[in-house]
């Protein structure tokens, strides 16, 4: 049952990322044409503010996680309820939390949007900060169903209601976009769906795997021992998401609205670009926890986080190389002239992201591990560099300063000292995992410099053209990586499942 859940969860996650990432691609010209540069730029700066109050539920997730798998694999169903319980309650309280402090940078914008906004945008992001932090606070408590269903690995329900949340939604924003409605709609649209999804997630927990609550004898010794766990897997999540989003803030306080609608779009294409990674890789989270509680050898641990990486390594760089060929002219077809920038900005920032998206299985190996800390710490340095590094680079370039700015640190803290600490401390086999991916580049020879000569000669033009020389970029690149960079057992893995489908397809033509 698991290993068809994480099969078909894999490949519904895929599904997903690749629907919601054509849905986005048709949605987002329309909204930044529907809205204009200055209006898109506010939402802009809006969705990382937000984004900052979901750091409330202090990396809670994880000690989740970490708790309810000993206590399954314990079939502990007594813990297993007064988990369920104590979440339930701190997750309301945190909800409630998350409305005091977004209601209350709502009343004082400028001190959280700065002085470059007009009277207009300013109006509008107190509009859609009262909306949005609506929207997150509800979602705490409705996330404790959520994350009962992943622990249980139920991946099958979940990629699908994830299927359904990134099409349909946007399919009803464009017709709302299209009838004159503006940036409120979508933030009423999102708490909608997140509505939606939080009551069919509570009723698939209570329909099919009897999820139940105990909510007295509250625990706080437990509960100081998960804070304790999850004290620096919040830091972890804080400088990650200040990491990310201070690039946003930077370039409102500095250029305002239109230099933070450029920037947003390269930002877009990079959680796309990520995503194609950590989809894979969120599937096994329940996986390595199991492991480590099970003491399984550390070199069963690395075979794993090996696999994976080669694995993500193969489709970041195939998605890399062909958005060198056909990125360009994709961008001012999708976002237009005003932000040609962004693909520049997408490249730096896809090429430093490559290191610790093929490295992310090791983050959850390290919680399971409870050795969370340094990473931690490594962040912080991260955050407090790119800080330091985007300002000046900010002020001179505007959004490519800023992408510069947080590529710099990323390379340093994931490329260099984290690799060192799993090879070092937490038993991973860092020099044969670099062996594993340096024996795929042979194969990306090829496909790097078909993908220069698309990018130099074919000019493509239109949509139409862009897929055309797309397509046979990926054909080149699949030939190329199949004959060379490819092992015998991952191509039996891939030639497997397809194998099964056409003789299933041929016996029942057969039966005809």
């Amino acid at each position: 049952m698991k290993i068809d859940q994480i099969k078909m969860g894999s490949l519904l996650s895929y599904l997903s990322l690749i629907l919601g990432t054509v849905v986005s691609l048709v949605y987002t010209p329309i909204m930044i044409e529907r809205l204009g540069q200055s209006e898109y730029g506010v939402y802009s700066i809006v969705l990382p503010m937000v984004s900052y109050l979901n750091l409330f539920s202090f990396g809670l997730g994880s000690a989740y996680t970490r708790f309810y798998t000993r206590y399954k694999e314990a079939n502990d169903k007594y813990n297993m309820a007064k988990l369920n319980g104590m979440f339930l309650v701190i997750y309301s309280l945190l909800g409630v939390l998350v409305l005091i402090v977004g209601f209350t940078i709502a009343a004082n914008p400028r001190l959280a949007f700065g002085q470059k906004l007009t009277e207009e945008e300013i109006e509008l992001a107190v509009r859609l900060m009262y909306i949005m932090t609506v929207t997150a606070a509800v979602s705490f408590p409705l996330s404790v169903f959520e994350s009962n269903t992943m622990v249980n690995e139920r991946y099958i329900f979940l990629k699908l209601l994830a299927i359904v949340k990134s099409v349909i939604n946007p399919l009803l924003i464009i017709p709302l976009l299209m009838i004159g409605l503006r940036s409120e709609a979508i933030a009423y649209m999102s708490l909608a769906f997140t509505l939606f999804s939080g009551l069919l997630n509570i009723i698939y927990c209570n329909k099919k795997l009897a999820i139940r609550f105990y909510f007295r004898d509250f625990d706080f010794k437990l509960l100081k021992s998960m804070f304790k766990f999850t004290g620096w897997v919040f830091v972890g999540i804080v400088v990650d998401q200040l990491n990310w989003s201070v690039d946003k803030l930077l370039l409102a306080w500095m250029h305002g609205s239109n230099e933070v609608a450029t920037y947003n779009v390269a930002s877009q294409l990079n959680i796309y670009y990520m995503s194609m990674a950590t989809t894979f890789s969120g599937i096994l989270t329940p996986r390595v926890h199991q492991m480590v509680a099970n003491k399984v050898p550390d070199k069963q641990i690395s075979d794993l986080f090996i696999r994976v990486g080669r694995f993500q390594f193969t489709i970041l760089t195939m998605i890399l190389f062909g958005f060198v060929a056909v990125g360009y002219p994709f961008v001012l077809l999708w976002a237009g002239e005003a932000n040609a920038n962004a693909f520049v900005i997408a490249l730096l920032l896809f090429i430093p992201t490559i290191l610790p998206s093929i490295q992310n299985l090791g983050i959850e190996i390290l919680r399971a591990k409870n050795m969370h800390k340094f990473r931690s710490l490594v962040y912080v340095l991260v955050a407090v560099l790119n800080i330091v590094i985007s300002i000046p680079l900010c002020a001179l370039f505007g959004a490519v300063g800023v992408a510069i700015g947080t590529a710099i640190p990323v390379f340093i803290g994931n490329g260099l000292i984290m690799n060192w600490y799993y090879n070092k401390y937490i038993g991973l086999d860092i020099p044969r995992f670099w062996r594993r991916i340096t024996a795929l580049l042979p194969s990306l020879v090829v496909p790097a410099i078909a993908a220069i000569l698309i990018a130099c000669l074919a000019h493509a033009s239109g949509y139409l053209g862009i897929l055309f020389w797309g397509v046979i970029y990926v054909v080149i690149f699949i030939v190329s990586v199949w004959l060379i960079g490819l092992t015998p057992r991952e191509k039996e893995i891939v030639t497997s499942p397809l194998k099964r489908i056409i003789y299933k397809i041929l016996s029942k033509l057969l039966r005809l």
